[in-house]
């Protein structure tokens, strides 16, 4: 009778670590830009205590920075930070982050690159159904801020930003002429024709005397004439 007690005891136990040791090799993966764009793929998961979420880095430089609800584009003192991670277009497999889920707190996470948050670039662990929801926290992000990367503002991006983004999008199927421009923000402007340059315009080399309004026949000097050097009888 003891033995059995003692035996079911046992096997309790030996489930319920069986069970929490599962539990802990669960792995959230979430996709960190890439083709998708400025988001995180997907934006939000639900976990348990022991699981992981595995963070995939691909094109482009993000970050997964730990957050708060009030503050969404703020690091949380304290919190987790990837720092900034960058990857090649032709990177196949980018750097990755594990962060490990303690409780069901939400957890909020945002990318600390220039304009990336308020353009929505959210992540959360956990969010709550009602109150402080992902839908509320994502609507915060994108009014914490001007965004620059689409809407345009004082923030003026690299021209080496603008052939990434130039390079992106063909990469992605889109077409774009040789000849596409760099409007004032360094985005994509109206497409040149293929002898446009862009920048100043080199001065010319050749020069026009005020009064002249038509080209002017070979044999016609402008200035003082010479003094002829023959005499007349």
């Amino acid at each position: 009778m003891l033995f059995n007690s003692i035996l079911t005891a046992s096997l309790a136990i030996l489930s319920s670590a069986l069970f929490v040791e599962a539990r802990k090799s669960k792995t959230h993966d979430v996709i960190v830009g890439g083709a998708a764009g400025l988001v995180y793929t997907p934006n939000q998961v639900y976990a348990d205590p022991g699981d992981k979420v595995k963070f995939h880095f691909q094109f482009k430089n993000h970050t997964v920075t730990q957050s708060s609800f009030d503050e969404p584009c703020e690091p949380l003192k304290g919190g987790f930070d990837s720092g900034f991670m960058p990857v090649g277009m032709d990177v196949k497999n980018g750097p990755t982050f594990t962060i490990k889920v303690k409780d069901y707190d939400p957890i909020w996470v945002h990318c600390e690159q220039i304009d990336h948050c308020p353009s929505g670039m959210v992540f959360a662990v956990n969010a709550p159904k009602k109150g402080n929801t992902f839908k509320k926290f994502l609507k915060k992000a994108k009014a914490s801020g001007k965004d620059n990367y689409h809407d345009g503002g004082s923030y003026k991006r690299s021209d080496e930003d603008a052939e990434e983004d130039i390079e992106e999008k063909r990469s992605l199927g889109s077409t774009l002429p040789v000849s596409a421009t760099l409007d004032k923000r360094g985005g994509l402007g109206t497409p040149l024709p293929a002898s446009a340059t862009i920048g100043k315009p080199k001065p010319t080399t050749s020069r026009r005397k005020r009064g002249l309004g038509s080209p002017l026949p070979a044999s016609v000097t402008i200035g003082k004439p010479k003094p002829s050097t023959s005499k007349r009888n």
